[in-house]
């Protein structure tokens, strides 16, 4: 009687076991068996107006034409900022569904911290989502899109892209020009010009890029090619570091620096560099040609920039020291 009964229990613990296996399985092949919504196809040429808003601030870019702009107050955009943008708004891929608890503090997705993004082709919305924090593999980022209350990671570390006010998206370009194209360097620093000239048309049979491109300063003095290309190279593509739309460009007085640069075709580019503002700053408030707005060049690029002009000849004691 006694082996009978353990028989039986036996095959009662086997019919359980056999049941909570299968019951587990089920329950994960549930699981994995979900459908990630279908994210409509978006080409960037199609988006014409992004809004981003982070902790009850919005921050609204529209495009015009060919180029980018934050409204207000109308200006230019950083095209790499707005690229960006672009990839990730169009790239959206789901991988996987995270939660269905609505717990989104876990995934910075609750008010506060959620950055919450829109994109329309003109009056039609086409894209819109809630960005949470960056998952743990750094490959992915929490989101929730519009009208869904789960939490998908989706492709790419992206929130980055969107974070910041209209300072950090503005293009801070604040001169730009094509450096073969310059043929004329006038520095003034303090009250004495010097100028430097580049011959327009290269030798007949030169054989060097520094024969083809003939640069002298005052009296036909030889130029310290490799300072002054650096120089050309330093301000082609100069970026502030901040603007300062509170003062107007006439209200910083006498520049003790000043750079101005003449292109081929006669068109001027120019930089006017003024008096660190803080005793203990290097920071230097400056104006430019290609800037409605006055900015902020740091310690580092006003070195760069404010070359002493004598530094950029040849003189026979540098050519020496290069034997």
């Amino acid at each position: 009687m006694e082996t009978v009964k353990l028989k039986k229990e036996f095959i009662i613990l086997g019919v359980i076991i056999v049941a909570l296996t299968v019951y587990l399985f089920q329950r994960s092949s549930d699981r994995t068996r979900y459908r990630l919504p279908e994210v409509p196809a978006l080409a960037a040429s199609e988006i014409t107006k992004i809004e981003i808003t982070h902790a009850g601030q919005s921050v609204v870019l529209a495009r015009k034409g060919e180029r980018w702009f934050i409204e207000p107050p109308g200006v230019a955009a950083a095209p790499k900022s707005v690229q960006e943008m672009l990839e990730a708004l169009t790239g959206l891929t789901l991988t996987a569904l995270v939660a269905e608890s609505q717990n989104y503090s876990l995934y910075e997705l609750d008010d506060e911290h959620k950055i919450h993004v829109r994109a329309w082709q003109d009056d039609q919305l086409r894209r819109e989502l809630d960005i949470g924090k960056t998952a743990p593999s750094f490959r992915h980022t929490f989101v929730r899109l519009a009208g869904d209350d789960r939490v998908y990671h989706a492709r790419d570390n992206f929130r980055s892209r969107f974070a910041g006010g209209p300072e950090d998206f503005r293009d801070k370009t604040v001169l730009a020009f094509k450096q073969p194209d310059i043929t004329a360097v006038r520095i003034t620093s303090g009250t004495a010009e010097t100028t430097f000239t580049r011959d327009k048309a290269p030798e007949p049979g030169a054989a060097t890029p520094e024969q083809a491109s003939l640069w002298r300063g005052p009296a036909g003095a030889a130029v310290n090619l490799p300072r002054l290309n650096s120089l050309l190279a330093a301000l082609s593509d100069l970026r502030c570091e901040k603007f300062i739309p509170e003062r107007g460009k006439e209200s910083f007085g006498h520049p003790v620096f000043s750079i101005t640069l003449t292109g081929a075709d006669g068109q001027e580019h120019s930089l006017s560099m003024f008096t660190p503002s803080g005793t203990d700053s290097g920071d230097h408030p400056a104006v430019s040609s290609a800037s409605d707005s006055a900015f902020v060049l740091s310690e580092d690029q006003a070195k760069t920039i404010m070359q002493n002009p004598g530094e950029l000849l040849e003189t026979d004691a540098k050519k020496e020291e290069k034997k």
